[in-house]
């Protein structure tokens, strides 16, 4: 099991790497470090699918859930709301004034932060909108420091789930079979095999390595990578069909522990080449915040 002693010796190594990355690392190593203290403290009853409806759900191949149907428990959540809340100000200067801002009226009562947990996983614009105008707070910001405080407990929820995958034949599907999000990020691990990582509760899944993970598009002529001879252990893989992007993390260039959300932060700047040629990733970006908020 991976500690989270080995997780800051790999942000430093990756800051070592990429020192335009310091500020960024320094506050996401922190997020990551209060989520998984938060881990302890997490009360949840098991999430329980039906056989009959489990069936269905395998014959059709349907995800396990739909991310409305995860469970959050609001205590532990409102705790790492207001210490995310409280590490933004001390190590993200373009976060630090809404952030002080949402803490305050958090610790005053003066927003509902349930209602924001039910906007995010319910999908729910509209919402996002309202409580947006409200606070006078972008709604990019409330959705990161909502989803980084429920990632416990979407954590916990999935690893419960995750047992009733045990034994099932691998879809290899583009979404992920836990909760249906799309995957942003792929590894390569020591074999060559392809696995896809859940952009919301973080499963990760097995893949074949032709054709596109979102359309299953197969043309050679509509599939690309591009990557920098400087940071062999990345590639973006981009279909001209669907014109979707995943980013290619291979382990086997890689002399450091595989820590994905590290590696989704260090690379932010192959989202953004890719987005500047016009290919989109629909989970990219929920838990992140880019380099101008910093």
């Amino acid at each position: 099991m991976k500690t989270l002693e080995q997780l800051s010796q790999t942000a430093q190594t990756i800051t070592n790497l990429r020192p335009a990355y310091r500020e960024i690392l320094d506050f996401y190593k922190e997020v990551f470090r209060v989520q998984e203290e938060s881990l302890k403290d997490i009360q949840l009853p098991p999430i329980m699918i039906e056989p009959d409806l489990l069936k269905i759900k395998q014959k059709n191949e349907l995800p396990l859930i739909d991310p409305s149907e995860f469970l959050i428990d609001l205590a532990a959540a409102t705790r790492t709301f207001s210490d995310v809340c409280g590490l933004a100000q001390d190590l993200a200067p373009g976060l630090a004034a809404n952030a002080r801002f949402l803490q305050r009226s958090l610790s005053q009562a003066a927003f509902d932060l349930e209602a924001l947990f039910s906007a995010l996983l319910n999908s729910h614009e509209k919402s996002l909108q309202d409580i947006s105008q409200l606070l006078d707070v972008p709604v990019n910001e409330l959705s990161l420091f909502g989803h980084l405080s429920m990632a416990p407990s979407i954590g916990t929820c999935r690893e419960q789930l995750e047992i009733y995958l045990a034994g099932m034949p691998e879809l290899q599907k583009g979404y992920c079979p836990v909760c249906g999000n799309p995957p942003n990020l792929a590894s390569l691990d020591q074999d060559g095999r392809q696995h896809l990582h859940c952009s919301f509760c973080r499963h990760e899944w097995k893949s074949g390595r032709m054709g596109c993970v979102f359309c299953k598009n197969n043309e050679k002529d509509m599939q690309h990578y591009f990557f920098n001879e400087e940071e062999k252990e990345y590639r973006v893989k981009v279909c001209d069909h669907c014109r979707r992007f995943i980013k290619v993390v291979d382990l086997r260039q890689m002399d450091r522990e595989f820590f994905p959300n590290l590696e989704l932060i260090a690379t932010l700047h192959l989202d953004m080449q890719a987005r500047e040629k016009g290919y989109a990733n629909e989970g990219a970006g929920r838990n992140e915040v880019s380099h101008s908020s910093q």
